[in-house]
């Protein structure tokens, strides 16, 4: 059952992080066919920016709470919910507790960033007038292949279905 937790922790939280980048390249490119200036700094600061650093924080999210799950098969859901939260920090400190350690780049750094905002959901509800967020793509998908490479060979297949023998 654990891994089937873990398993469906990672590919649903791939899932959100590989939309968020998506959106991202949709949104670029969409700034360039408008002709802007500078479409990567409008991406970062237009309306598509909060989604899309809302579902890279859920994806991180997900993932990182996958990684607690793979090495302890007594943190189930209830354990994820009420000690973890959305606290990307407090998902890596519990995933290295229990072992993980992660050598994806900028894990930290993003995670540092996306604290408040995801936390305390300053992507979906009221917000201050201004507040960082992760302003380079390239070391977000650095992050995320790395996080890939380290939980995808364990937890990357898909589960069965239930009643497959």
């Amino acid at each position: 059952m654990t891994g089937d937790l873990a398993g469906t922790l990672y590919r649903t939280g791939r899932a959100h992080a590989a939309a968020a980048c998506l959106l991202y390249a949709a949104a670029v490119q969409h700034a360039s066919v408008e002709d802007l200036a500078d479409p990567v700094d409008h991406v970062f600061n237009g309306q598509n920016s909060l989604s899309i650093m809302h579902l890279l924080g859920l994806g991180m999210e997900l993932m990182l709470k996958a990684a607690v799950v793979m090495n302890d098969a007594g943190a189930d859901e209830t354990f994820l919910r009420d000690k973890i939260g959305h606290d990307l920090l407090k998902a890596i400190s519990e995933a290295e507790k229990r072992g993980f350690t992660s050598t994806a780049p900028y894990l930290a750094d993003i995670a540092k960033l996306l604290h408040d905002p995801y936390r305390k959901h300053w992507l979906r509800y009221g917000r201050p007038d201004q507040f960082a967020l992760p302003g380079d793509f390239d070391q977000v998908v650095a992050m995320l292949e790395g996080m890939e490479t380290e939980l995808g060979p364990n937890l990357g297949s898909p589960a069965p279905p239930p009643n497959a023998a």
